[in-house]
């Protein structure tokens, strides 16, 4: 963890303190890492704080100390009316699963009581905070049925699923402005990532990634300078690994 989060030349802590890609570059209202251990366990370890990620310390000796092969990491900048809070960092948890969200949903306030509605009560119970991105995360565990063992083909259709329910919460109100989806998920075995605006003509969060013999990083930004190392994921993609191998597929507007 360490390399990815500190050593890198736009860590995550340098994005942290001045994203490159971003109109506002300070990701300063908290952070969180999820990790899965090496002895097998197959639920992930997770790692939350409201403070920024340049000046906690903890998390320089957690990402130091702690081995690991397969682990996310977030830097939030919370959204206007969104507390600070540690119930409101990501990745967010849920058995084997982790998730966590670049971007916002517009006017979520409008259609947040559509979203609760329409949970099951587990997933209502499951949301222990009040943004956004853990709503989409409980409409994602609801169309799984919370199935810890769902397999490849499950989950990627429940991403599309749970993209295309919040467009159509979005309609419900009329919701004129814009949402940004990049969703990332795992388990271990499987990564789902998405690049995604609600409006075609409005250009979503960056995201990229990076492949070798043994490795595939995701990122919002390259964390390292050489552009050769780094492939663009096109905007209204859904990108699956599984086996260290990407695949690609079309989101629908």
């Amino acid at each position: 963890m360490n390399t990815l989060i500190f050593d890198a030349s736009n860590s995550l802590v340098q994005q942290s303190k001045k994203a490159k890609m971003r109109v506002n570059p300070l990701n300063g209202d908290g952070f969180g890492v999820g990790w899965y251990p090496e002895h097998g366990d197959p639920i992930p370890g997770t790692f939350v704080s409201v403070e920024p990620a340049w000046s906690n310390r903890n998390l320089s000796q957690i990402a130091s100390k702690i081995p690991t092969h397969h682990f996310f990491a977030h830097v939030r900048d919370a959204s206007i009316g969104m507390p600070v809070s540690q119930s409101n960092c990501h990745p967010f948890q849920y058995g084997p699963y982790l998730w966590m969200h670049n971007g916002r949903l517009d006017q979520f306030s409008q259609f947040r009581r559509l979203i609760l509605n329409d949970l099951s009560n587990k997933a209502f119970d499951f949301i222990k905070g009040n943004t956004d991105s853990e709503c989409a995360f409980a409409i994602f565990l609801d169309e799984i049925n919370f199935d810890e063992k769902a397999s490849f083909e499950i989950l990627k259709q429940a991403m599309k699923t749970t993209i295309s329910r919040i467009n159509g919460y979005r309609k419900q109100v009329k919701a004129e402005t814009n949402a940004f989806m990049n969703f990332a998920l795992t388990n271990r075995k499987v990564s789902l990532f998405t690049r995604y605006s609600s409006n075609v003509d409005v250009r979503p969060p960056s995201l990229f990634y990076s492949q070798n013999e043994h490795n595939i990083i995701v990122s919002s930004e390259p964390l390292s300078d050489i552009k050769a190392h780094w492939v663009k994921v096109e905007r209204s993609t859904l990108i699956a690994i599984e086996n260290n191998k990407v695949a690609t597929d079309l989101l629908m507007n």
